[in-house]
């Protein structure tokens, strides 16, 4: 019989990693050569030559591109709060006064989650604002999502579909 000590004991809090490009300037490029690829393969569609030297081109070009911005990615490490922590920051980021913030504070609430959330690296609440500050609004919105997804969420034993079809297959082989 398990006694809670041990389920106590054996208690991880969920983690998540949020890719997160240091190069996306090189997007517009991309954009642009997968814009002629995107082309290219509709036109040769209706074509019995096949793909031109320039969809070709610029097919290499766009992954030569997909391969530099991967390079280009760190991947933040984030762990979920419990309970406990996550009732703790609430309490520290409190509404502001004759705003509709709800339940915390909207313009300090993120950041300082995003700090007590950050595994690796481990940052400071300065350090997580400085980060913020370099983001498009896009990539903040897609990270908070993840952080309070993270810690407010549940937690299910995923099982894969795809990778139960790819066992499958194989053992046919």
């Amino acid at each position: 019989m398990t006694s809670i000590d041990d389920i106590l004991g054996q208690l991880k809090l969920p983690e998540r990693v949020y890719p997160l490009c240091t190069n996306a300037d090189l997007r517009a490029e991309w954009e642009q050569a997968d814009a002629v690829v995107t082309a290219e393969y509709r036109d040769s569609m209706d074509s019995l030559a096949g793909t031109s030297k320039a969809g070709k081109d610029a097919a290499k070009r766009a992954q030569e591109l997909e391969a530099e911005m991967a390079e280009h990615t760190v991947h933040l490490r984030l762990r979920a709060l419990a309970h406990k922590a996550w009732s703790d920051l609430v309490a520290a980021n409190p509404p502001r006064e004759g705003s509709d913030d709800g339940q915390w504070n909207g313009e300090t609430f993120g950041v300082a989650l995003l700090a007590a959330s950050a595994v690796d690296p481990v940052m400071s609440e300065e350090q997580a604002a400085a980060l913020v500050d370099r983001l498009t609004l896009g990539q903040w919105n897609e990270l908070q999502v993840m952080l309070f997804t993270l810690s407010t969420g549940s937690v299910e034993v995923p099982k894969s579909r795809r990778a139960s079809e790819v066992l499958r297959s194989s053992r046919k082989r």
